[in-house]
C-alpha cells in the first residue's frame, strides 16, 4: 500500500472509531449525573482524569518504541527491534511498579478508609501495574503504522464498559467505586488483546531477557524520560486542573469543568489520527536521510490539520448552546461561552500537534519539554491562581489559563517545528493559516447574520445553518485553496476507497452465492 494510502486509511478507520467512541461518553455524563449526583460525578471526573493521565504515560512510553522500531523496521533489522521490545518491558515495568506504589502510598495516608476514593484509587494503581508493561507491543502496532487496530479496541471497549455500568446500575446498585472498577477492567482488556496483534504484524518479534540491551535500555530511558515529563505536562494540563480546581472550590465545580472540557476532548480524539502517524514517519524519513519529505510532510499536514480544525470551529461557533442544552440540561448552558473560548484556543494548539510529533520524531526532546512545560503548566497554572485570586471566578480563571497556554504552546510547535526542517514562516504562513482562515471567516460570518436575522434558536434550525456551512467551507477549500496536486490525490484516494468497497461487495455476493448453493 502506498505510504499516503496508508496515512489516509488510519486516519479514516480511526475518524470512523472516534466517530462511534463520542456516543457512550455522551451518555455517560448526564446518566451517571442522574444516578450518583454532580458531586459523585465531579469525583469520578478526578479519577477519570487519573485514569486518563495512566493513558498518557502509556503513550509517552510508546513514543520511544515507536521512533526507534520505525526507523530500525525501514532498514530491516528485526535484531535491533527485538533489543528495543525487550529492554522497553524492562523499563515500562520498573516505572509501572514505582508509578503503582505511589498511587497506593498516596490512597493508603492521604485518603479515609471508607472514603470511595482511596478503592477508586488503588484500582487505578492496580491498572498502572498490569496495563503499562503492555505498551512496547502497543508501540509495535503503531511502527508498522496500524493505529487503526488500538482506536477499534479502544471503541469496542468503550461500549462494553458502558453497557457493564447500565447493568450494573440496574441489577445491584449505583456506586463510584463500581464505575471505576468496570473502566478499568474494559481498559485492561483492550490491551492485551494487542499482545497477539503485535506478534503478527512483526513475524520473528520476541520479548526475551536475552535480548535486554543496556544501550536500547539507555535509548528508551532517555527518549522515554523526555516524553514522560512532556506527558506529565499534558496531565497537570487537564488532570492537575481538576484536582486544584476540586481543592479550591468543590466537586461540583469539577463536574462543570469536565463538561468544558469534554468537546476539546472529543476534537483531540478526532484530529489525533490526522497527526498520530507523523512521528514514525519522521523517524522513516529522517533513517533514510530524506530532508525534502520531512518539510514537506510538516507543511502539509498541518495544512489539512487546520482546515479539518477550523470546520470544527464553525460548527462549535453555532451549535456550542443548543448541544449542551440537549446533552446535559438547560442548567448547564450557562457554560457555553467558556467552553467555545476553549474550544477554539485547543483547536489552534491541535493544528501544530504536527510539529509536536515532528519535533519528537527528530529527538529534539530538550525543546518539546520546555515547549510543554512552559505553555501547559508554568503559564495555566500561575494565570489560574492569580485570577482566582483576583476575581473569585473559577469559570473565568480556568478558561483564560488554559487558553492562553494552548495559543503559547501552538506558537511555540509552529517557530521549532518550522526551524527544524528548515521551513521559512513567511512562505508557509499563508498556506497553513491564511487560506483556511479567511475561508473560515468568509463563511462563519454570514452564517451568524442569517442566524440573527432569522431568529434561529432551536436546535434544528442552528444544525441545517451549520451543516449547509460546513459543506460550503469544505467545497470552497477545495475549489478555491487545494492545489491541483493536492485535489489530484483526494481523487485517486476517493478512487481506492471506491475499489476497496467494491471488492468487499463482490466478495459478499460470492459467499452469499456459495451458502445458497445447493450440495448434490
Amino acid at each position: 500500500m502506498r505510504q499516503s494510502h496508508l496515512v489516509l486509511s488510519n486516519a479514516a478507520i480511526m475518524w470512523i472509531t472516534r466517530a462511534f467512541l463520542i456516543v457512550p461518553q455522551v451518555i455517560l455524563v448526564p446518566y451517571l449525573i442522574r444516578t450518583i449526583g454532580e458531586g459523585g460525578y465531579g469525583l469520578y471526573a478526578l479519577i477519570w482524569s487519573l485514569l486518563m493521565s495512566v493513558v498518557q504515560l502509556e503513550i509517552a512510553l510508546q513514543q520511544g518504541v515507536v521512533k526507534y522500531s520505525a526507523g530500525f523496521l525501514a532498514q530491516g533489522r528485526l535484531d535491533e527491534v527485538k533489543k528495543i521490545v525487550s529492554s522497553s518491558f524492562v523499563y515500562s515495568l520498573l516505572l509501572a511498579v514505582v508509578t503503582s506504589g505511589g498511587l497506593l502510598a498516596a490512597a493508603i495516608l492521604f485518603i479515609a478508609p471508607s472514603s470511595p476514593m482511596r478503592t477508586a484509587l488503588t484500582v487505578v494503581a492496580l491498572i498502572v501495574l498490569f496495563i503499562v508493561p503492555l505498551t512496547p507491543y502497543v508501540a509495535v502496532i503503531q511502527s508498522r503504522q496500524r493505529y487503526y487496530v488500538g482506536a477499534v479496541l479502544d471503541t469496542v471497549s468503550k461500549y462494553g464498559s458502558l453497557l457493564a455500568i447500565v447493568a450494573w446500575f440496574q441489577l445491584v446498585k449505583p456506586s463510584l467505586e463500581s464505575v471505576v472498577v468496570i473502566t478499568a477492567v474494559f481498559l485492561f482488556l483492550s490491551r492485551t488483546s494487542q499482545v497477539p496483534i503485535a506478534y503478527r504484524l512483526v513475524p520473528g518479534l520476541q520479548n526475551r531477557p536475552r535480548f535486554f540491551n543496556w544501550t536500547s535500555f539507555r535509548l528508551i530511558a532517555a527518549f522515554g524520560g523526555a516524553t514522560v515529563l512532556v506527558n506529565f505536562s499534558l496531565a497537570a494540563n487537564s488532570t492537575g486542573v481538576r484536582w486544584l480546581m476540586g481543592g479550591m472550590v468543590s466537586p461540583s465545580f469539577v463536574s462543570h469543568l469536565a463538561i468544558i472540557l469534554m468537546p476539546v476532548s472529543v476534537l483531540a480524539d478526532i484530529i489525533r489520527p490526522m497527526t498520530i502517524t507523523v512521528m514514525p514517519l519522521t523517524s522513516a524519513y529522517e533513517a533514510v536521510g530524506n530532508q525534502p519529505m520531512l518539510k514537506e510532510l510538516l507543511i502539509r499536514s498541518m495544512r489539512y490539520t487546520t482546515m479539518f480544525v477550523l470546520a470544527g470551529v464553525i460548527a462549535a461557533g453555532l451549535l456550542t448552546r443548543n448541544i449542551l442544552t440537549i446533552w446535559v440540561g438547560s442548567r448547564y448552558a450557562f457554560l457555553a461561552p467558556y467552553a467555545f473560548a476553549l474550544f477554539a484556543c485547543v483547536s489552534f494548539q491541535l493544528s501544530t500537534s504536527s510539529a509536536h510529533h515532528m519535533l519528537k520524531g527528530l529527538g529534539r526532546l530538550k525543546t518539546v519539554v520546555l515547549i510543554y512545560l512552559i505553555a501547559l503548566v508554568l503559564v495555566p497554572f500561575a494565570a489560574i491562581l492569580a485570577l482566582f485570586h483576583l476575581t473569585r471566578n473559577p469559570y473565568l480563571s480556568v478558561t483564560i489559563g488554559l487558553c492562553g497556554g494552548s495559543l503559547l504552546c501552538g506558537c511555540l510547535n509552529i517557530v521549532y517545528g518550522l526551524k527544524a526542517v528548515q521551513a521559512r514562516w513567511r512562505g508557509v504562513w499563508i498556506r497553513i493559516f491564511g487560506q483556511s482562515s479567511a475561508m473560515t471567516a468568509a463563511v462563519l460570518l454570514p452564517a451568524w447574520g442569517i442566524i440573527r436575522l432569522a431568529g434561529f434558536d432551536q436546535f434544528l434550525g442552528r444544525a441545517a445553518v451549520a451543516v449547509f456551512s460546513v459543506l460550503l467551507y469544505f467545497a470552497g477549500c477545495y475549489v478555491l485553496i487545494a492545489t491541483k496536486a493536492e485535489r489530484r490525490q483526494f481523487l485517486d484516494y476517493g478512487r481506492v476507497v471506491g475499489e476497496k468497497a467494491a471488492q468487499i461487495l463482490r466478495i459478499k455476493k460470492r459467499l452469499k452465492a456459495e451458502n445458497t448453493t445447493e450440495i448434490p
